[in-house]
């Protein structure tokens, strides 16, 4: 597919993308050795003082929703971070238009938790998900989870061990992680903050087993 140039001045000016922009994506992600990937981005807190403590790494932010991507671009805009591309949509959307094995590390902050033991089935991560995450990272690759629901934590757990191809590690977030508006309330709350880390296996590590 050609690239449109008024999509590739999106890219190159850092402005909000969308499905239709994709094409162009690679123009981003080529630009950096390291590339990180924040699903669900709120309102950007997270992903903006991330970025501007990792100023080498290229950072991607997905966000559903178009005031909330707003939100983030000026956030960005006012810290003049030249490192950071946020599309607005649906996740599944981006990441079939990625290489496999050419992700550092996705973020995965305080996803709805569909509490109710019905609404299970509609939460974000599930077995297909971990799959596809697993073949988008690069050997060592990581995945970052937190939630103030503890099933929510234990089912990421638990499907990760199923899977067999991660390393599990809690308490082991990335320290801007706590600025997140959910993380916040969740400590104003007095609640407990449940995290873990994924790491894929390396292929040496996976004949090892």
């Amino acid at each position: 597919m050609s690239i449109i140039p008024g999509i590739k001045r999106r890219i190159d000016r850092l402005e909000i993308i969308t499905a239709s922009d994709l094409a162009s994506l690679p123009l981003f992600l080529k630009r950096w050795s390291q590339v990180e990937i924040e699903i669900g981005s709120g309102n950007g807190h997270f992903l903006a003082q991330y970025a501007r403590n990792q100023a080498s790494k290229g950072l991607l932010g997905i966000e559903l929703k178009a005031k909330r991507c707003r939100k983030i671009q000026k956030k960005i805009s006012a810290l003049r971070l030249g490192n950071v591309l946020i599309f607005h949509g649906n996740a599944n959307q981006l990441l079939t238009c990625l290489y496999p094995g050419s992700i550092d590390a996705f973020h995965i902050y305080f996803p709805d938790p569909w509490p109710k033991t019905k609404q299970r089935k509609r939460r974000f991560i599930k077995q297909p998900l971990l799959k596809k995450l697993y073949l988008l990272l690069k050997p060592s690759g990581r995945i970052y989870f937190a939630s103030d629901v503890y099933d929510y934590f234990l089912q990421v757990r638990l499907l990760a061990l199923a899977d067999g191809r991660f390393s599990c590690f809690n308490n082991s977030l990335p320290p801007e992680a706590e600025l997140s508006l959910y993380a916040q309330k969740t400590y104003q709350h007095g609640q407990d903050l449940f995290t873990v880390t994924l790491i894929k296996k390396t292929d040496q590590e996976l004949e090892l087993k």
